[in-house]
């Protein structure tokens, strides 16, 4: 019996296609959005008490965020990992969204990173394309992934590890090979368009070419388990914060919430350093290109002034707290076990974005594409260690599991799906109150929706 079978040749072409015509699209929005931000804190440097609007402004990007288009609400990474996953669009707006909640909240000084906006931007965009084609679901969703992978690409300047975490990130365990050209084309492509629309990247080449040592081999081991503990105390810390300001909005309001958070963001500040609130890049680029610690505790209060900010209503990316907090910790451990600094801060970069988004093999390549090929086996191991060691805590609640770190004792068993759905919504005040308490104290359960709804 003939079977007729797709022709793959045009399916290359037809993909080829459109994967290139988003990653133009999303590489020129990227570019836009980069420098939009940059000169919005360019602008905000000029004053050098910037943060102490944060108590109003917090709760301003709240309204704005539940207010404007409230439909439209899908404007963070794990909002957009739930709507890919159940093959269901992103809105226009939800992007736009994105972008300008995300440059307001990095501006005024709230805790939170650059790469969130522009994925999900991308998977806007690639939604509202595949409307304009008349695409299916199953199409849809490619073309949203494409848009995620050109997002994260364009965002940092590392195509192939951008593109290959847009798809990694969804579901752990599991990688969509049928989508992997596409996404490698758009992130290609959207590195592209963002470099030649004048977007700088910076890279940390390692100035160092390593002879395989057993006792550097030890330490690299003993760092991946370090990084897979601060990955683990560093979604701990998020989820934790994030139960115990939805109490306080639910005994107060969302505006004392706001007030509150804002307040300990400016102590901060005031106390401690602006290094640790806003898009904190400098406080490990500076590590990177050798320069040092300004507190050990750094990767401490950086997890936590990212935590009150989401808790209190910023809107932004986890990604780039992530660096600031691994390349902080590997700074520390360093001086600890004595090997050189920027090496260990740039292991600690990509382990701990490994262990804290459950992402070992794009966070590897990341770093061969920003630290250079000598630092890939070590990188590796280290990336690998700490995947494992962070459990099922992830810092995308909807991010689904098809592979138990936890179980090595019966690895012939099927794999167990976990499929990370928000709580659900119970009646009334003293019900929502009495559900809360119970996440305060059992916060060590993964996943559960920010605002006690759907």
């Amino acid at each position: 019996m003939y079977i007729k079978r797709p022709n793959n040749f045009w399916n290359v072409v037809k993909w080829f296609v459109l994967s290139t015509l988003v990653g133009v699209v999303v590489g020129a929005v990227d570019a836009v959005f980069l420098k939009t931000l940059d000169a919005a804190i360019g602008w905000r440097n000029r004053f050098p008490l910037y943060f102490l609007g944060l108590p109003v402004f917090l709760y301003v990007i709240w309204l704005l965020a539940r207010k404007a288009a409230p439909q439209e609400r899908d404007y963070s990474t794990d909002a957009v990992i739930n709507k890919i996953n159940s093959y269901r669009p992103v809105g226009f707006l939800s992007a736009v969204k994105s972008l300008a909640l995300s440059v307001l909240t990095i501006t005024v000084g709230g805790s939170a990173g650059k790469e969130a906006p522009c994925a999900d931007a991308g998977a806007g965009l690639g939604s509202v394309l595949a409307g304009v084609f008349r695409m299916n679901a199953q199409d849809r969703r490619k073309m949203m992934i494409c848009g995620v992978s050109a997002g994260f690409a364009g965002v940092f300047g590392v195509p192939i590890s951008g593109a290959l975490f847009g798809l990694e990130v969804l579901w752990v365990g599991h990688i969509f090979y049928d989508v992997m050209f596409p996404a490698f084309i758009a992130g290609i492509t959207a590195f592209q368009v963002t470099t030649w629309l004048g977007v700088d990247y910076i890279y940390h080449p390692m100035n160092f070419a390593p002879v395989f040592a057993e006792q550097f081999f030890l330490k690299v081991v003993l760092a991946g388990v370090f990084f897979g503990v601060v990955s683990f105390m560093f979604t701990e810390v998020l989820k934790f914060v994030k139960v115990l300001f939805r109490y306080l909005a639910l005994r107060t309001s969302s505006f004392w919430r706001s007030f509150i958070g804002g307040f300990i963001l400016v102590a901060v500040g005031l106390l401690a350093s602006p290094l640790y609130l806003g898009l904190g890049m400098d406080g490990f680029n500076g590590i990177l290109a050798g320069g040092d610690l300004q507190s050990p505790f750094g990767f401490l209060i950086k997890s936590f002034t990212t935590a009150v900010t989401f808790a209190s209503g910023g809107v932004g990316g986890l990604v780039t707290p992530v660096f600031f907090v691994g390349a902080q910790s590997g700074a520390v451990l360093a001086s600890l076990l004595g090997t050189d600094v920027p090496t260990m801060a740039a292991l600690g970069l990509v382990a701990v974005l490994a262990g804290a988004a459950n992402t070992p093999l794009s966070a590897s390549i990341m770093a061969i594409e920003l630290f250079g090929a000598e630092i890939a086996p070590y990188a590796a191991v280290a990336c690998v260690i700490s995947f494992l060691l962070s459990g099922r805590q992830s810092i995308y609640s909807s991010q689904r599991i098809s592979f138990d770190k936890e179980d090595t004792e019966n690895p012939s068993l099927p794999p167990s799906y976990y499929n990370a759905q928000p709580a659900r919504r119970m009646s009334g005040k003293k019900g929502l109150l009495l559900k809360t308490f119970k996440e305060m104290s059992k916060h060590l359960i993964p996943r559960f929706d920010d605002d006690g709804n759907k």
